[in-house]
């Protein structure tokens, strides 16, 4: 057994040596066929230091460094909650409004706002009487005064829903306004006379129209007293003049605290002021024209129908500019023309006449003696002026030529005799500055509604009129002279047709406006139809609201075609 041990040994030595020779030359052999997928010596640091293989991979390829890497999803949104909804303020409200008199009361509800609006023939005084009450859908509760309002005054209402929310309302009793807004005007004492003010308030609401509506004033502090001459002496429709406390805008115009309340009752058209001033607005030498707006007005309560307020005619920065510092020397005048025998004391004290112009009132600055230094110089300088008018030559020097062309033109085509230096008439001499003629004023007579209009269109009102008091005036003689009348005849040339443009729109969007509360004047004021005033317009034929409209309207066509006429276009 041993011995054939020995013998084996060489063959079992033998047998181990082949097979170690066939696993390295196999080994060899499958090395060669992966040579191209070895990594260098740096790529292989590289493969081991980025991969690190498990156990059974090995003697696998290294992997592909190229490869994108593999991305990791993002993770799904955990959707928001949905909201839950915030509760909203329920109730529906429906006030009433009861007791006596409701029946002329519509209430309505604006946003914030329960507005009572009254019939303009309500009495106030039953108004006042009326309760409140609120009703509707889901009303949890209330809290309001429920009797005795004034009228205009804001009452504060609250009211609860069902869900214990709250909204505030304000409730106010006002008139009932038609297209054109409303002023209201309470006073602590009657006003009686045109020289003493009383104290009061003053309502305005500017109703609905595009231009007004939010421009309202609520009880603003006041005083008032009466002005005009006939407005005032001959009928129960009166003018007002008022000044504020504090300075406000008045529907949008410039802050002022001076304004006037034209009642325009000889006007049965209503509309000549506002057309006319319409129309100078055109003109580029008449440096300041006032505005004329249509309102309803009610004083202490009681309709006094269709009033036009207006800025009033002073001297100021953005009105009548005479203290524009250029020459001190030569200082500045604001003049009236026209006279008030009811206050006497005023003539004795500073009225005076020229040669040709009688009864010149110094509006500013305040004069008390006659021989006053800057009276004496004022008149001088009146007497040249008039003088070189006259004389026909020489008054460049003396007046703004360009704004008497423009002042001429709006009084001619208006036909007012009231302008001819007469009454309501105004011109001014700025420091360092010419006579000027202006602002325009006072047309409810213009417009062939006056006894002393030139029938039949020929003759220039404010120089050639047969009335008793348009005798010689400084136009009389301004007409005479060839170069006056050329620069009259070049700008009628430029402005006719702008100035008859604005004249029918005007005409066309007041009328609009104004109609429905034309009635109601014309309900308190019973004149359609009938004489009134020194007016010629047939009363018999325009015995309608709108035939006195149509007479203004052809009468501007008409009066146009006569100064083509005479200025031979």
């Amino acid at each position: 057994m041993v011995r054939l041990m020995k013998k084996m040994i060489p063959l079992l030595v033998t047998a181990i040596i082949v097979l170690s020779v066939l696993l390295v030359f196999g080994l060899a052999g499958k090395g060669g066929r992966n040579e191209a997928q070895k990594p260098s010596a740096t790529e292989g640091a590289a493969a081991l230091n980025t991969a690190s293989p498990s156990p059974a991979t090995t003697n696998s390829p290294a992997p592909d460094i190229t490869e994108e890497p593999s991305v990791t999803p993002e993770p799904t949104p955990t959707p928001e909650p949905t909201p839950t909804p915030e509760p909203t303020f329920s109730a529906v409200l429906e006030p009433k409004v009861e007791g006596d008199g409701a029946e002329l009361v519509t209430v309505i509800v604006t946003e914030n706002l329960i507005e009572a609006k009254y019939a303009y023939d309500a009495s106030e005084e039953k108004l006042s009487k009326l309760e409140l009450s609120l009703e509707g859908e889901g009303i949890g509760g209330s809290s309001y005064q429920n009797k005795g309002f004034e009228p205009w005054v804001t009452y504060p209402v609250t009211v609860t829903d069902e869900n214990g929310l709250t909204k505030d309302y304000t409730f106010r009793l006002v008139p009932d306004g038609k297209n054109i807004p409303v002023v209201s005007i309470y006073t602590d004492a009657p006003v009686k006379n045109r020289v003493d003010y009383v104290g009061g308030r003053i309502y305005i609401d500017g109703g609905d129209t595009l231009a007004y509506s939010g421009k309202n004033i609520d009880g603003a502090s006041l005083k008032i007293r009466g002005r005009g001459n006939a407005s005032w002496d001959q009928t129960d429709k009166k003018s007002y003049r008022i000044k504020l406390d504090e300075k406000a805008s008045v529907l949008g115009l410039k802050k002022d605290r001076d304004w006037v309340l034209v009642s325009n009752h000889f006007d049965k058209s209503l509309l000549r002021n506002v057309v006319a001033h319409s129309m100078a607005q055109q003109m580029d030498y008449l440096y300041y024209t006032p505005t004329h707006i249509l309102v309803d007005f009610f004083l202490n309560g009681q309709y006094m129908g269709v009033y036009a307020i207006a800025d009033k005619i002073e001297e100021a920065k953005s009105k009548v500019n005479i203290y524009n510092g250029t020459n001190p020397e030569e200082p500045g005048f604001l003049i009236e023309i026209g006279w008030d025998y009811s206050q006497p004391y005023v003539r004795d004290r500073d009225y005076f006449d020229t040669d040709i112009i009688i009864r010149l009132f110094v509006k500013e600055p305040e004069i008390t003696s006659a021989n006053n230094a800057d009276m004496m110089y004022i008149k001088n300088y009146i007497k040249k002026a008039e003088q070189a008018m006259v004389a026909g030559s020489g008054y460049e020097e003396y007046i703004d030529v360009d704004n008497f062309v423009d002042w001429f033109i709006i009084a001619e085509l208006t036909n007012n005799t009231e302008m001819a230096f007469y009454r309501s008439c105004y011109f001014y001499k700025p420091e360092g500055g010419k006579l000027t003629l202006g602002p325009v004023w006072d047309f409810d007579m213009a417009f062939g509604n006056h006894e002393g209009d030139i029938k039949g269109y020929n003759g220039w009102a404010t120089a050639e009129a047969s009335y008793h008091y348009v005798n010689d005036t400084w136009m009389t003689y301004l007409v005479k002279d060839p170069a006056f009348m050329e620069k009259v005849k070049a700008r009628w040339q430029e402005v006719r047709d702008r100035l008859l443009e604005t004249a029918n729109a005007t005409i066309d969007t007041q009328y609009a406006l104004v109609k429905d509360s034309a009635e109601l004047n014309f309900k308190k004021w019973d004149i359609l139809g009938k004489k009134i005033g020194i007016g010629t317009v047939d009363y018999k034929v325009y015995n309608t609201y709108e035939k006195q409209v149509e007479y203004v309207r052809q009468f501007i066509i008409n009066r146009a075609a006569w100064i083509d006429q005479r200025l031979g276009n």
